[in-house]
Parts: C-alpha cells; sequence; structure tokens
C-alpha cells in the first residue's frame, strides 16, 4: 500500500502550474533578464514563490518506499540549503499537507547540519556544494531538486531551467529508480525526461 496516497481532489495537473508561471513569466511578474541566465544568478522572492508551489506539486506525485516513514503521522520533510532569505517564502509550505502529511520546512546554509529530508532542494550555483549535496543523500529514499545547469546528469532527480522564457523541469528517472521514488505520470507528463546521468 502507497505511503503517500492522493484523494481525488489532489490530482491536480502540473500543466496548470506550468501554465500560470509561463503567464508570470510573459508578463514580466516573473521577469528573466535579457542575457542573464537562470542557471547563473540569485532567484527573486517571486521566483522562489513559484518554485515552492512546484515543489509543493511535486510532493503529491511522489511515491515514497515502505518504511520510509515510521508513523502514519509522520511529516513530510523537506530540507532547504540556501543562504539567499528570500528562500524563507518556503515556510509558507509548512501549513500545507500531502497525503495526509504535514509538511515540515527546514533551512540550512551547510550540507553538514542535514538531518532527516524527504525532499532536498539545493539552491545554489556552487558545484561543489551539489556534489557534496546528492553524495549526502545518494542512496536514501530523498526527492533531490536545484535549478544548475547539469544537475541531473551529475545524478540530481529534478531540475529546473528556463526555456525561451518559460520556466520548465527535467527529470532523471534513473536517479529516481535508485532512490526507490515512483514518480507519478502527472509529474512526468509536464518534465523533460534525462533517462540516464553521466558516470
Amino acid at each position: 500500500m502507497p505511503i503517500l496516497t492522493m484523494k481525488p481532489a489532489q490530482r491536480l495537473s502540473l500543466k496548470a502550474v506550468i501554465a500560470a508561471c509561463t503567464i508570470l513569466l510573459l508578463t514580466g511578474l516573473l521577469a528573466v533578464p535579457a542575457g542573464l541566465s537562470a542557471q547563473t544568478r540569485a532567484l527573486s522572492g517571486s521566483e522562489y514563490q513559484v518554485k515552492a508551489g512546484f515543489i509543493y506539486n511535486f510532493a503529491k506525485f511522489v511515491e515514497w518506499p515502505q518504511g520510509t516513514f515510521n508513523h502514519d503521522n509522520d511529516p513530510l520533510i523537506l530540507c532547504i540549503v540556501s543562504n539567499n532569505p528570500e528562500s524563507d517564502v518556503f515556510f509558507s509550505l509548512n501549513s500545507k499537507t500531502v497525503g495526509g502529511r504535514k509538511i515540515q520546512v527546514r533551512k540550512y546554509e551547510d550540507m553538514k547540519d542535514i538531518g532527516t529530508c524527504h525532499i532536498l532542494f539545493l539552491d545554489s550555483i556552487d558545484k561543489t556544494l551539489i556534489q557534496e549535496g546528492l553524495k549526502t543523500v545518494r542512496d536514501r529514499s530523498v526527492l533531490t531538486i536545484s535549478h544548475i545547469k547539469g544537475f541531473t546528469q551529475q545524478g540530481g532527480i529534478i531540475n529546473f531551467f528556463i526555456e525561451e522564457g518559460r520556466l520548465r523541469f527535467e527529470v532523471n528517472l534513473d536517479a529516481a529508480r535508485r532512490c526507490g521514488l515512483k514518480l507519478g505520470s502527472q509529474l512526468l507528463v509536464s518534465a523533460e525526461i534525462i533517462a540516464r546521468e553521466q558516470k
């Protein structure tokens, strides 16, 4: 029996989220400055809000393996590694629930302080930190997410990127399977699939 289940009302398509983000981008509310890639700059507050919305929806369409949670009321822990105060917007997810579990957001500035995580968002363009983060949780059932070029090729599971003014994301299926995570079709239908990671 799945650890996290979705009620019919929760089965919202990520296409709707992507459409909303695209509107924000096109109307300038979530603008990407010309000549400045989203992969190489700090995020603004509005971008963090959008990514927090995406990550909340990702959680709805992920099934963690049996044994991940000890009790039915254990929280779903979202760890944010960031030194940007704008990322505090993720704490707004503390009031949300996924599959009957409350989300608990924990923010860190250093990977060495990381404890239990079910979702790990690495908000950094520091390749050393990214590699350290992926190594730390490599064999755990952790949904890893970032927004740095090459993240999925390094073994990350989901990576945000901007393409033609649209916020998109790619998924590394091999990395998800290795961690024992099952990604729902509602998530995959909107993703660019990266079948294999670089060795």
